[in-house]
Order: structure tokens, then C-alpha cells, then sequence
């Protein structure tokens, strides 16, 4: 449950080796590949001056990149052909590809087959249905004006009058119809169009043409698109014409299209066999223009884990003279990609933290902090054994589909599954079982102080992960005098024990409390001069970075929001337990409502109507919140998120 640690991985081969080594690293797969030229450019690519690596190190002054060496190639068009053939269904056999069960000259021997006899069908449908697809153009066109009982030959050759039909937005169209007097045309509105525009069919004399068109242009009016001079019956003769040639087309259409799924499950082995090598093919011609070439070298740069190392060197000792150097972060290999690992519990809450932002490489991981504390959030707020059942269910069916947001609705279905027997709630219904804990509207004060008390519980953990990630980042001003730091945490938690003392909560002392008050007094000064006290600390040459005035009117502004966002953030997850409370109101709401109308069957159409709009409607605000606690209350005081992700290679979906 972390960030995994990678390091960049550069490698020197001889270019005979280029294809076997591309396929190595595509059948292990798990590699962030990047830009070698890039790399190289940026001085990051280091070969040490060694004799044995003297040709390596004469290349770089001579490399061209593989975008401008590899070019595209044709079998990745071929793929593309039979994924569109397949409709997508033919996949990479990784475990075939693994054995080698490979050979080129063999599966471009088959495609052009498939060129030869299945292609021809296929262009010929993909011929009609653009045809039939022209032909719906112009069926929408001569429909707008079907009603008028003259010839089309007869309108395109008038003498001293032209015609356009077209559209204009709603709006013009009502610019339009106020300028009719002022227009030197005839106007007829002929119909709408279904992305909300207006039609109008426009006569104009040809004198005046110049002058109508200039109005028409201001209106952004388009020309409708399909008609055409072929045409030269009446409008409603052009429909029936058009209509019994789309249904001749679709009748041969279909013809076609059944022979040709006739030829393809008869092909579907060879097909797939084909796919399988000009699949392996075109993903290694996009690897190979990542890397970079010289005359007798290839060049080769990728991220890969660090337990991952011993297997690369593996694959490196079967090249004979292959260079492979690994380079830790911070060695000047760049930013590193990050990472995560989670279990399989709390890895469907890492698509939460990346809406936030990808974690830094020298950060935690704030997943499984976030997936807890989600979860009790959501079910605190929405404690209901059958809705939370319900929720479970949905969610499962939902991950088995692949959605990844339904593992999260799964975890939170059964939370709420978990409060429901705290609080004692079925459906809504509290009369069922008896609560392990308390019912929510018999104890509102319990609820809300019990909201504020996880509330602080959770600030507290998140000052300490915001320390660990500033002393990770080496960040010892704000890790250990900042507001966020160790300081803020001692005056935090100093704040509440005087909450406590003079609440009742802690027995009363005072001496406790003036140790406490001295305590909070110290951090608010610490906090206050952090900058010149580590500067001194470090022995830096200058205490301010500023002026001394300027620093001191920023930094009292700072402490008040400070102390000000203590508050806030500690009384925002008093929300918890006010939605908790709104979650039983409101279904007692609609319980009021289905004894007043005193009819059984509308009773429990009422009721089962409300767990729907509960579960719907108030499962979605719960969550938005909990999110919100997170993102605005936690996340804020420990995480940046303005890592970089790492993407292993995922070659098969970049064929398009």
C-alpha cells in the first residue's frame, strides 16, 4: 500500500538486435517507455567512456530518431483492416507471441488473400452505405419542400429568379422574419431541423441577388445539403424515386453483408493468426519510434519498478555486447512516474485520488487513508441495512462489467450495510431490528458531537501524513515549523485538549490549562517566525527573503487564517452527522405521507418510491460530500498530486 519505486532504465544495443530486443520488452510489458532522442538531447542519457562501449558513444553524434526511421508501415494499415472487419473482436495472443509463433512473410501472404476476396465485399458494402447515406441527405432536402407541385428543372432554369434553401438558428430566424419588409426576397419558412434551426426557402431576383445574399450571410444562413441537378422531377416524384433506390441498396446491401460474415467465420482462424503477427509488428514499430538510431546502434530509454531490475538484466544477457544502465531517481534521470500499489481492497479508490491529481513520487500514498476514511463517511451518513444492500448489489454487477467505479459502490454499499445495524434501519424502517448503537433522531447531539470528534481524528492524521510528505520532500521549514508541520499538529492537538478541559470532556485542571494555553502560545509564535528561525538554524546568510515588515504583515495574516481554517475544517464534518439525520427525516418525511393518504396500495407505492429516491438521490449528494471532506478538509492540508502517471505499455489499443 504505496508508491513503488522506479528507476530509469537506459539501454544500447546493436542494431541486428533491434526486433528481438523491441519484442522482449513488449511481451514483458510492464515498462513506461520514453522518448531515447528526448533523453539523449537533455544530456540524461549518460554511456560511460569505456572501451567496450566506443561504438555506442560514436553513434550519438550521428542518431536520427525513430519517428523519422521506422515511418509507417503498411501492416499496421492491414491490422486496422481486420479490426474493422472484426469489429474488434480479434485480440493479441500474448501466450502464442511468447512462443515465437510468429512469421511475417506468411501473414502478409494471408492479408493480401483476405485483399483479394473479403476486402472486395467489404469496400462494396462500405461503397453502398455511403450511397445510401448520400441518398438520405438528399431525402431530408427534398422533403423540406415536397409540397411544391413544380418540376425541379423548371426552378433551375429560371430566368429572372434563383432559389437557395437553408437554415439559420432559432434566434435569426426570429432576426429574419422582423426584416421581411426590408428584405429583397420571398421568404418561405419550410421546416426545422433537428438540432433546433429553422429552414427557409429563399426567392430572389437575380438583380438583387448580391444584396440578399449579404443579408443571408449576416444571419449565418447554411445551404442545406443534398440536392442535386440529377434531379429533375417534381419534389414528390424525387422522394418515391429516392426511396425505392435506398430500399434496392439496403436489399443488396444486406445481400453482401451476409456473404461477407459467411467468409469471415470461414477465415476467422487465418484472420486471427494474421492479426496476432501484424499486431506484434505494428506495436513494435510504434515501441521502436520511441528509441533512437545510429549507423550500427539502437537506443532505448524506459521507466521500470526496481524489483523489476534482476528481470531486465535477465533479458539483457541474452544480446551479446547489449549495454542496460539503471539510473536511481534524483541521479538526473528526471521526474519519475509514480507508481501505486494497493490491494485489492483499496485499489478502486485510486481512480478518487486521481481526480484529485496523480501522487508525487516522493509523496505518500493518501489511497488507503482515503479509502477508509470515505467509506465510514458515506456509511455514517448513510447507515440503512436494505439500501445499503442495494447499493452492494449495483456495485457488484457494475464491477463485473468493469467499471472500476462500481468497486467503490460495492465497498460503500456494505458500510452502509454495517451502520444500518448501528443505527437500527431497514429500508427506512427502524421498528425492525433493534440498534447496536443508537438511533440517529433519538440522539441528535450524540450524532453531531460524535461527527466533529471523527473530524478531528481524521485532521490529525492528515497533519501527520503532511509531515512525513514535507520531510520527504525536504521541505524542514514547513515539515517541522508550518502550519501544516509539526508545529501546527502540537498546536492542533493543544487547542483541543483546552476544548476538551473546559467542556467537560477532560477532568478539569488548571494547571492542564495554562500549559496548554503556554504550549499553543509557543507554536503561533514558531509558526509566526518559521522563516527566520530555520534560516538561522541553517545558518543561511539572510533571515528574510523580504522585508521585514512585509514578511510580518504576511505571516499575521497567515496565523489568522490559520486559526480560522482549524475551526472551519473541524466544524465541516459536523455535515456527517447532519446527513445522518437528514437520511432518516426524510424517509420519515414520506412515512407521514404514506399513512395520510390511507390507501394500502399507494402506501407502499409512496414507500418504495421514497427507498428509490433515497438511494438515488441522496446516496449521490452523500458521496459528493464525503468527497468533498476529502478533497477540501484532508487533501488540502497533505497533498499536492502533481505527479506524473505511470503507463506501462498498452500497444494493442494505439493501432487505429
Amino acid at each position: 500500500m504505496a508508491i513503488e519505486n522506479v528507476i530509469m532504465m537506459d539501454v544500447v544495443g546493436k542494431i541486428e538486435d533491434v526486433d528481438k530486443f523491441t519484442k522482449d520488452i513488449f511481451l514483458f510489458n510492464d515498462i513506461q517507455i520514453v522518448d531515447a532522442m528526448r533523453e539523449i538531447d537533455s544530456g540524461r542519457f549518460i554511456l560511460p567512456i569505456q572501451e567496450e562501449n566506443i561504438n555506442g558513444l560514436l553513434g550519438l553524434s550521428q542518431l536520427i530518431s525513430g519517428e523519422a526511421k521506422m515511418g509507417e508501415k503498411n501492416y499496421i494499415k492491414m491490422v486496422n483492416k481486420l479490426n474493422d472487419l472484426y469489429k474488434g473482436s480479434l485480440k493479441l495472443n500474448m501466450n502464442s507471441l511468447a512462443k515465437g509463433e510468429t512469421d511475417l512473410d506468411k501473414a502478409l501472404e494471408k492479408v493480401a488473400e483476405f485483399e483479394r476476396n473479403i476486402v472486395v465485399e467489404y469496400d462494396e458494402i462500405t461503397h453502398i452505405n455511403t450511397q445510401i447515406e448520400e441518398l438520405k441527405k438528399s431525402r431530408t432536402a427534398y422533403s423540406y419542400i415536397n409540397e411544391v407541385n413544380a418540376r425541379m428543372s423548371e426552378l433551375d432554369s429560371l430566368e429572372n429568379f434563383s432559389y437557395s434553401i437553408g437554415s439559420v438558428t432559432k434566434d435569426n430566424a426570429a432576426r429574419l422574419k422582423s426584416i421581411y419588409n426590408s428584405v429583397t426576397s420571398i421568404v418561405f419558412h419550410v421546416g426545422n431541423q433537428q438540432d433546433n434551426e429553422e429552414v427557409f426557402m429563399i426567392i430572389s431576383p437575380k438583380d438583387f441577388e448580391i444584396e440578399s445574399h449579404r443579408i443571408l450571410k449576416a444571419l449565418n444562413y447554411k445551404l442545406i445539403e443534398g440536392f442535386s441537378s440529377d434531379y429533375t422531377e417534381t419534389p414528390r416524384e424525387i422522394l418515391q424515386l429516392i426511396e425505392e433506390k435506398i430500399s434496392e441498396l439496403q436489399v443488396k446491401c444486406a445481400i453482401l453483408f451476409k456473404n461477407l460474415n459467411i467468409h469471415l467465420e470461414e477465415s476467422r482462424n487465418d484472420a486471427a493468426a494474421s492479426f496476432n503477427t501484424l499486431g506484434l509488428y505494428g506495436n513494435l514499430n510504434i515501441i521502436e519510434k520511441y528509441m533512437a538510431f545510429s549507423e550500427k546502434s539502437f537506443y532505448f530509454s524506459g521507466w521500470i519498478s526496481k524489483r523489476d531490475k534482476e528481470k531486465m538484466e535477465n533479458i539483457g544477457k541474452k544480446y551479446p555486447d547489449l549495454i542496460m544502465m539503471f539510473f536511481e531517481i534524483n541521479s538526473g534521470s528526471g521526474k519519475p512516474p509514480t507508481k501505486l500499489k494497493n490491494n485489492w481492497f483499496f485499489s478502486p479508490f485510486e481512480a478518487l485520488v486521481k481526480m484529485y491529481g496523480i501522487p508525487s513520487f516522493d509523496e505518500l500514498d493518501p489511497t488507503p487513508f482515503l479509502s477508509i476514511t470515505y467509506m465510514f463517511c458515506f456509511g455514517f451518513m448513510f447507515g440503512d441495512i436494505g439500501q445499503g444492500f442495494i447499493l452492494s448489489v449495483v456495485g457488484f454487477i457494475m464491477g463485473k462489467k468493469g467499471v472500476e467505479l462500481g468497486k467503490v459502490l460495492l465497498r460503500l454499499g456494505l458500510c452502509s450495510v454495517f451502520f444500518g445495524f448501528m443505527y437500527g434501519s431497514v429500508f427506512g424502517f427502524e421498528e425492525i431490528i433493534k440498534p447496536v448503537w443508537i438511533r440517529p433522531f433519538d440522539e441528535i447531539n450524540t450524532m453531531l458531537m460524535t461527527a466533529v470528534i471523527i473530524g478531528m481524528m481524521m485532521l490529525l492524521v492528515a497533519y501527520i501524513y503532511s509531515i512525513i510528505n514535507k520531510l520527504k520532500k525536504k521541505e524542514i521549514k514547513e515539515g517541522v515549523f508550518g502550519k501544516d508541520g509539526i508545529c501546527g499538529l502540537i498546536l492542533y492537538s493543544s487547542l483541543l485538549g483546552l476544548l476538551g478541559l473546559n467542556t467537560g470532556i477532560f477532568k478539569q485542571s488548571g494547571l492542564f490549562n495554562l500549559i496548554l494555553i503556554g504550549i499553543a502560545i509557543l507554536m503561533v509564535v514558531i509558526v509566526l517566525i518559521r522563516e527566520p528561525l530555520s534560516n538561522y538554524l541553517f545558518k543561511s546568510k539572510q533571515l528574510y527573503q523580504e522585508e521585514v515588515s512585509e514578511y510580518y504583515v504576511e505571516s499575521g495574516f497567515e496565523i489568522f487564517e490559520m486559526l480560522l481554517g482549524m475551526l472551519s475544517n473541524t466544524l465541516s464534518f459536523i455535515r456527517i452527522g447532519a446527513f445522518a439525520l437528514t437520511h432518516v427525516g426524510l424517509f420519515m418525511a414520506f412515512q407521514t405521507l404514506a399513512v395520510m393518504v390511507q390507501n394500502g396500495v399507494m402506501s407502499v407505492g409512496i414507500l418504495i418510491f421514497a427507498n428509490i429516491f433515497i438511494i438515488a438521490l441522496e446516496g449521490l449528494i452523500v458521496s459528493i460530500q464525503a468527497l468533498r471532506l476529502q478533497f477540501y478538509e484532508l487533501f488540502s492540508k497533505y497533498y499536492t498530486g502533481d505527479g506524473i502517471e505511470f503507463k506501462p505499455i498498452d500497444l494493442e489499443i494505439n493501432i487505429v
